[in-house]
Parts: structure tokens; sequence; C-alpha cells
């Protein structure tokens, strides 16, 4: 199963859904969706709006791959997990987000060999990300370690 998450942002993320609803028919199994507040429902997929954390953390340990938007949180979950990321950052020309730290934080992790990242969002972009995502042997991160990593990054950004 392939897992997507938007998150609990105040702002949609249409254009990450209908590319995943695109790719989905050449995908050779399940895909469910986490759209929040998104305005997109797929018709291929799967989906929900929100669920319990408990529940978004079982998916996750479940899923083969988790393709999230560029969020500290979905990244930690995913990477706690040891689920293979594709990070989808939100962009500010979209207007899916105030600032373009999403695309930042996917740069850093994808340095880091921590996520597959998507910059040109499309059915095809997707589908090789999850190829390649799935040739990562991700193993469970130490949640302490990288969540201060992920402040020590942010900070840096604040600062810089």
């Amino acid at each position: 199963m392939i897992l997507v998450t938007v998150g609990t942002h105040n702002k949609g993320f249409d254009r990450l859904i209908e590319a995943v609803d695109e790719a989905s028919g050449r995908l050779e199994e399940e895909v469910i969706i986490q759209r929040g507040c998104s305005q997109t429902v797929p018709r291929r997929c799967g989906s929900f709006r929100y669920c319990s954390q408990q529940r978004m953390a079982q998916l996750n340990r479940e899923a083969r791959v988790v393709i999230a938007h560029a969020a500290a949180g979905s990244i930690i979950l995913a990477l706690q997990s040891g689920t293979p990321i594709v990070l989808v950052p939100r962009s500010k020309r979209y207007g899916e987000a105030i600032d373009d730290h999403q695309l930042q934080l996917a740069r850093t992790l994808a340095e880091r060999g921590m996520g597959i990242p998507v910059y040109e969002l499309n059915a095809d972009s997707l589908l090789n990300a999850v190829a390649e995502a799935r040739k990562l042997r991700s193993q469970p991160a130490n949640a302490t370690d990288l969540v201060n990593a992920l402040r020590r990054q942010l900070s840096e950004w604040a600062m810089g």
C-alpha cells in the first residue's frame, strides 16, 4: 500500500492529490490518501480527511512508501516507521504555504539520503519517485535525534 498525506495544514494540497490520483492507475498496489482540507476527492484511490495520530502511525507502518508534503510531522512519522518517503513540498507560488520552507526541508533531507524529492509535480515524476523510494532500505529513525536535527535546521533558516 502507498500512503499519501497532506497533513493537517489549513490549506489544501489539491495539486498533490490530483497527481496521485492520475498516477494511481499505473501503480500495482492500493493507494490511500489523507486529503485534509483539500477540495479534490480522488476518483481512483481511497481517501479520508483526518484520522487519529495512532491510526496515522499504523498506516505509516503498513505502507511500503509514503508520499507526503514536506512537513516535519509527516517526515518524522514516516522515518520513525522505517517507511521510505517521497517528499512533495508545498509551494508559496501556488498559495499552498506562506513561504518555501518545505522546499528547503525536502532538499536537505534528500541530500542526506532520507527521502526522494519531487520538485516538478506530475504523475510521471511521482511514479519515478515511488520507484526510487521502493529501492530504499529505510530504518526507523531515532525520534529525539531527528527532532533536534529538524529544529537546528529550521533555526538556521530563520537566522539566515
